[in-house]
């Protein structure tokens, strides 16, 4: 069954759910009594526009997308966009040295979809301590947080991207299409909404495309600006882990990770960080079950995440 939620006067969400963490929805809003419906994707809401400053100076732009963890917002993006280095050789990347420290975040005006408000987020604190949230293995993981500062948020409408998507029963296979939802080169459709970019899976997405990074590799025309952006599948007809197909049984979509840029800036193949990365960096610990594949290793030995500690005072201890 169809269900619509009002989010302001005159902008609805338009959802059904069809198991658990399998939800289909869309954004419906008229511009007046008189006028069409417009539907937007609900995706297309939650990747943001961003742009990287050193002071008020533009040095790149980029790709968010918001989620919520624990009742707090949080936009996620790449280690490499907020810190202004490369993730794996921690060289910076703009050509004069500069490092950014806020980030211009284009998010929908509440009240007013298709109307957008910039807001500037901080990336450095006054001790210049980065006050975005990484990954217990740092930089290795190139992927961040920053959380929303709640007076920003009360001034805007956020389409949060459920984590729980990434749970979908649908077994992904290479070949398979994909999509990277951002802003190639900067641009957008209409005034700020993003691009849907298609590509097709290009490692065993269960498969570390190197050891010890959980992330597989995608076959897209993907650009910079794009750094950032979620990547989903969407298909009608699937496998199920249990063997069994689902055949015409309507669109599906799985959250399949975060996109984080080209492997070769020759190549059109880029990497695709896995979802649980999130729940690790949120944490603030390693995880050790069967989704991240992770081997505990004994409570006395040191700590896989390398901050010195034995395993059982840190990534081991017990969590209620």
């Amino acid at each position: 069954m169809w269900r619509i939620q009002e989010l302001h006067p005159g902008f609805f969400l338009l959802w059904r759910s069809k198991a658990a963490c399998e939800v289909r929805c869309c954004i419906v809003w008229k511009m007046s009594s008189h006028s069409r419906p417009t539907f937007v994707d609900h995706l297309s809401g939650t990747s943001l526009r961003v742009a990287l400053q050193f002071n008020d100076i533009e040095l790149s732009c980029a790709t968010a997308f918001s989620v919520r963890w624990q009742g707090s917002d949080y936009l996620v993006t790449n280690w490499h966009v907020v810190s202004g280095r490369d993730a794996d050789t921690n060289k910076c990347l703009d050509k004069n040295a500069a490092i950014p420290n806020t980030m211009a975040v284009r998010f929908h005006t509440k009240g007013q979809l298709g109307h957008w408000t910039t807001i500037d987020i901080p990336l450095i604190g006054s001790d210049d301590e980065a006050l975005w949230l990484e990954h217990p293995l740092g930089r290795k993981i190139d992927v961040a947080a920053i959380k929303i500062p709640p007076e920003a948020a009360s001034r805007v409408s956020l389409f949060p991207l459920d984590i729980g998507l990434a749970s979908v029963d649908m077994v992904a296979m290479p070949a398979m299409p994909v999509s990277v939802i951002g802003y190639p080169l900067g641009l957008s459709a209409g005034k700020c909404w993003p691009i849907w970019k298609t590509g097709h899976i290009a490692s065993d997405p269960d498969i570390d495309f190197e050891p010890g990074r959980p992330a597989f590799l995608i076959d897209a025309t993907t650009r910079s600006g794009m750094s950032g952006s979620p990547v989903v599948m969407r298909l009608d007809s699937y496998l199920k882990s249990d063997g069994s197909q689902v055949l015409a049984g309507g669109i599906t979509t799985k959250f399949m990770g975060i996109y984080t840029g080209r492997i070769h800036d020759e190549s059109e193949i880029g990497h695709v960080w896995r979802p649980f990365v999130l729940s690790e960096l949120f944490e603030g610990r390693l995880i050790f079950n069967q989704e991240t594949r992770r081997i505990a290793p004994s409570r006395l030995a040191p700590c896989p995440c390398g901050n010195h500690s034995k395993f059982k005072d840190c990534c081991g201890r017990l969590h209620n």
